[in-house]
């Protein structure tokens, strides 16, 4: 979950430059994540797939490429997991 922490937080950072950190930060709350009094993410409430889905809508709405950019780091890691949880099958 640390690495998660970190990935979410180096996207609010580049959202923070596009939006404003005020902005940025209401974002991050309102797609799950927690926010410390001096603006670091501390955690994640939910599934961490779902809080990624909504920051991306978010960072989508706002036309920021870089925070979307920042994030693919993260989506590789979530969907690297779930490859290696899946069992192939073949005929």
């Amino acid at each position: 979950m640390e690495t998660y922490l970190t990935l979410f937080e180096n996207a609010i950072k580049k959202q923070s430059k596009a939006v404003g950190e005020k902005t940025a930060l209401r974002h991050a709350k309102k797609a799950g994540l927690g926010v410390s009094k001096d603006g670091r993410i501390v955690s994640c409430v939910g599934n961490p797939q779902i809080v990624l889905l909504k920051l991306i809508k978010f960072f989508a709405q706002s036309g920021n490429i870089e925070a979307l950019a920042e994030v693919t780091e993260l989506i590789n890691e979530i969907v690297g997991e779930e490859l290696e949880e899946e069992t192939v099958i073949e005929a």
